[in-house]
């Protein structure tokens, strides 16, 4: 049977979380801290015990399958190349800068776990998959409460970090607007520190309170500006990539207007907005590798500039985790150009079959 030209793109051109993708991951980044994971582990169960009956299950779907705080299995570190390393950015933020309270850091780690399970449900009510609205809705909001409860516990009320958390609030509004709602047309680059900082600022607000939070419980207020620049660089570099791995879901949801990637193969293809971009056509882009090289050279570009910003704040274990990052999408790149001639015999054998049919 000829396997599917898509299929193949998806599992072996564009490669899936695979640790043979990359270089030996440099686990000691997630191991240091394998009692701060289970102390948050076990904090978030004791607190969803409190949750309503009614809502319990639909919790249970977002702890365990999206945001993964609580699994079946044995908690597992990240992938190396996995562009949301939540929470260790908090815990990587607060070794830098000398923070060694240890619940300090573990409640950083805490609010930004349940302001990502927050994100969650509302993310999917905004994408059309309520599948439980109410249960969504309410946990959305649970979820937030305690992500503020978490802050509560690290800052007074006159503490500036207060004004980011409501800063972030709207700019988080708006950014899930403008990736939900804003299309983007022929003359516009999908891979452009323009466009990006706009439709990556909603990860940005998520993420920023928490680190900016870091700045000033180690009394450097100063540093907020750069933490604010590696902020937006690395979350427009994660956008991409996240686009990349999502383009087969995107497409089947006609969410190619939304998704970076797939706009920039309709810009490389000269289609029309109105008109299909089609699986076949996005599969027959992936394999030039030029089109990948563009892809893949723009969302390093990010990282690197997100790399020179943890460099200016001499945070050893962040600059540590982006060069890991930028290490395995090199040896991405390599297996692609490798998988080139494979992919090409496979899609002929697929319009061979077509023909055939």
């Amino acid at each position: 049977m000829v396997k599917s030209a898509k299929n193949f793109a998806q599992r072996e051109l564009i490669p899936s979380l695979d640790s043979s993708v990359c270089p030996r991951s440099d686990q000691s980044l997630y191991t240091e801290f394998d009692s701060d994971i289970k102390w948050i582990r076990e904090r978030v169960r004791v607190d969803c015990r409190k949750l309503p009956a009614g809502v319990k299950d639909v919790a249970q779907y977002y702890l365990s399958k999206r945001v993964k705080v609580l699994r079946d299995a044995d908690f597992v570190p990240p992938h190396p190349l996995s562009p949301r390393p939540i929470p260790y950015l908090a815990f990587w933020l607060a070794r830098d800068f000398g923070l060694e309270d240890v619940q300090v850091r573990r409640l950083l780690g805490l609010s930004l776990v349940y302001v990502c399970l927050s994100a969650s449900p509302s993310d999917d009510l905004l994408d059309g998959s309520a599948f439980a609205m109410r249960q969504q809705m309410y946990l959305a909001r649970w979820f937030w409460e305690r992500y503020f409860l978490a802050l509560k516990n690290l800052f007074s009320a006159r503490s500036p970090v207060w004004w980011f958390v409501s800063k972030s609030m709207a700019d988080w509004c708006n950014g899930e607007n403008s990736t939900q709602f804003q299309g983007i047309d022929g003359e516009t680059d999908p891979l452009s520190a323009g466009f990006l900082r706009k439709t990556s600022r909603y990860m940005v607000a998520l993420m920023f309170p928490t680190l900016a939070g870091v700045a000033f419980l180690s009394d450097r207020p100063k540093a907020v500006n750069a933490i604010t620049r590696f902020t937006n660089h690395y979350c427009m570099g994660w956008r991409i990539l996240d686009d990349l791995r999502d383009w087969s879901d995107d497409s089947l949801r006609a969410e190619i207007k939304n998704s970076c990637v797939l706009s920039f193969l309709r810009n490389c293809a000269g289609i029309p907005r109105n008109a299909p971009l089609t699986q076949e056509l996005i599969v027959s882009l992936f394999s030039d590798q030029a089109v990948i090289g563009q892809i893949y050279s723009a969302m390093k570009g990010f990282y690197v500039a997100a790399k020179r910003e943890a460099e200016s704040l001499k945070a050893t274990y962040v600059t540590r985790f982006i060069d890991q990052q930028l290490l395995g999408h090199d040896a991405e790149c390599l297996r692609i150009a490798a998988e080139g001639n494979k992919f090409r015999e496979a899609l002929a054998q697929l319009l061979e079959a077509e023909c055939r049919s």
